[in-house]
């Protein structure tokens, strides 16, 4: 293995720079829930195997190899866990030769150890993940209360290891260290580093650092685990920047995904450092929590699935009128704003990722992390400025909100709920009015004929734009005085857009929205003159709008009446208003 950058293969022997005598087999598979990466560590003196996984096939795989390792030279066999998450441990409980004392040492922080030791759901994620496990001997308790500083244990072990563990309470970091020696070749250092869990650890040989989970703690849906702590998160952060320098290591080894050279881990470090920071009281992930974000998950990812659709629609209907008119050149630049096919294949898996989980075992966070992934990925190919200055800048924006508030509820925070006093009459004739008249008039066209780029600009927003209410008759029964509510506008507006593009997209051709104040709350009621087709896909839709409407400050109820449904949002009202006869908007 070459050093400084040099990346060593996955499932291929090679030796530990730093550490003469000692090999490392790496087991690097893609970034899942389900089951980590797995390292075997070999020394004249020791099998070391670090997190051996979540699957079944996993371990019998790593078994193969250590197996072959002990005909060549009959050593013990320790398998060190970074966490006691099951994903780097449930698979080899299905496997006795991993699980009899006599075969194999587990050696486990004493919080996680406790917790396999005593079968703990919680603290091992095994309820959040749906994985069961049965509680497990750990033969070495790492940083146990009965270790004292700066003194060396010799210790033996059922399968005939020998080990002496000294104690620092003070690394060369601030870490607390425990180093292991396994006879006279290369020694195991192990840094105590809580924040993703209480029993996260760091294990070093030679130039090599594994880190578990570390370099993940700061992510949505994993920050606010069980055991998750802020402030531990921070030091551990920090302490590991440092170890890296001051211990001369050129490649780190996380839980998951692929190697990592030492400087881009320090840069890693600090960017997860600045996340942490930002995660002050958020929610824990418990399986309650999972399951309503699981929820929010499916019904977010169906409104981004239409809201795209809309907008690669209309971009590539704005490009198609471009080509006609000789414009290729900007047609080509419209199109290329939403890549159709990038966003098309992301729905897809998520859409296939959810069949197959109801399908099989629906664990809910999986799929409230599958949907972080999509929508983490939607956000960096979504170029909102370019995209309000073509097509409807409102349908845009509330693209934006839709991720943001799924980006936000999985990291743990509560949606934005920026609640306001706001006029509704006021609020509602602006909605009814944007979606009613064209972003420009005919007028405004002809009079940006001179000016080649004000006229390509109008010209496109006019085509991209085509106002949802244009053929559909709207009456707004309205208040003499301000009908004064405190909601968030912003949630609002696309509360009251999302309804009236159900009524449009219905068939309705007449709707009618009145507005009236109602003890100590104000009621906005919609109702066209479409039918309801009741079908699942709607009542989904219908568990959005109410949570929207939630997030906006208020409530929403959907009644049938007559073959028709009818939206009614009701919010705290700020003062009494008289009710005003109704005008039409057309």
């Amino acid at each position: 293995m070459p050093p400084g950058d040099g990346k060593p293969d996955s499932i291929e022997w090679q030796p530990v720079p730093g550490a003469p005598g000692a090999a490392l087999y790496p087991l690097i598979r893609k970034i899942d829930a389900i089951s980590s990466n797995s390292y075997i560590l070999t020394t004249p003196d020791v099998i070391i195997l670090i997190d051996p996984g979540g699957l079944p096939e996993q371990a019998e795989h790593l078994l193969r190899v250590i197996g072959t390792c002990r005909a060549e030279n009959n050593r013990p066999l320790f398998v060190f866990l970074t966490h006691a998450h099951t994903d780097h441990f449930v698979g080899i409980q299905a496997d006795p030769v991993f699980t009899h004392p006599d075969t194999a040492v587990f050696a486990v922080q004493q919080a996680g150890a406790c917790a396999l030791e005593s079968g703990d759901t919680t603290v091992t994620q095994s309820d959040l993940m749906q994985v069961p496990f049965f509680p497990m001997k750990v033969g070495l308790h790492l940083f146990s209360g009965e270790r004292h500083d700066l003194c060396s244990e010799d210790m033996s072990f059922p399968n005939g290891a020998r080990i002496t563990i000294t104690r620092d309470k003070t690394g060369p970091a601030g870490l607390p260290r425990e180093r292991i020696e396994f006879g006279p070749g290369p020694a195991l250092t192990v840094y105590h580093t809580p924040g993703h869990s209480p029993d996260s650890i760091c294990l070093q040989i030679g130039e090599l650092l594994f880190t578990g989970d570390l370099l993940f703690a700061a992510s949505p849906g994993i920050a606010g685990l069980t055991g998750w702590s802020q402030e531990t998160l921070i030091y551990s952060l920090g302490a590991v920047e440092m170890l890296i320098v001051k211990e001369g290591i050129q490649l780190v080894f996380s839980g998951h995904g692929r190697v990592i050279p030492a400087t881009d881990a320090l840069r890693m470090l600090r960017a997860v450092r600045a996340d942490a920071c930002g995660l002050a009281n958020i929610a824990e992930m418990e399986p309650d929590r999972a399951a309503r974000t699981a929820a929010f998950a499916g019904d977010c990812m169906e409104q981004v699935n239409e809201l795209f659709t809309i907008m690669s629609g209309r971009l590539q209907y704005v490009s198609f009128i471009l080509d006609e008119l000789g414009e290729s050149g900007m047609a080509d630049q419209s199109s290329a704003l939403i890549r159709g096919d990038m966003i098309d294949e992301l729905l897809e898996a998520f859409h296939n990722f959810a069949e197959e989980q109801r399908h099989g075992q629906d664990v809910p966070i999986h799929r409230v992390l599958k949907a972080g992934q999509v929508i983490a990925k939607l956000e960096r190919t979504f170029n909102r400025d370019e995209l309000s200055a073509i097509i409807n800048p409102s349908l845009v924006r509330r693209a934006g909100r839709l991720l943001s508030d799924y980006t936000t509820m999985l990291r743990g925070f509560t949606p934005p709920n920026e609640c306001s006093d706001c006029d509704l009459n006021a609020l509602t004739g602006a909605v009814v009015t944007g979606l009613t008249v064209p972003p420009f008039t005919d007028d405004e066209v002809l009079s940006s004929a001179d000016d080649d780029v004000a006229f390509s600009r109008i010209l496109l927003a006019r085509i991209g734009t085509p106002p949802l209410l244009a053929d559909v008759e709207v009456t707004v029964l309205s208040e003499d005085d301000p009908l004064l509510v405190c909601i968030d506008p912003e949630h609002f507006t696309d509360l009251l857009t999302y309804i009236l593009e159900d009524q449009v997209g219905t068939g309705a051709d007449r709707i009618e929205i009145s507005a009236r104040r109602s003890d100590r709350t104000a009621i906005v009621t919609v109702a066209g003159n479409a039918p309801s087709p009741g079908t699942p896909q709607e009542r989904r839709t219908w568990r959005f709008l109410q949570g929207l409407a939630e997030r906006a400050g208020g409530s929403l109820t959907v009644n049938e009446r007559e073959g028709m449904h009818q939206f009614e949002f009701t919010a705290p009202a700020v003062y009494q208003t008289l009710l005003k006869p109704e005008h039409r908007v057309k």
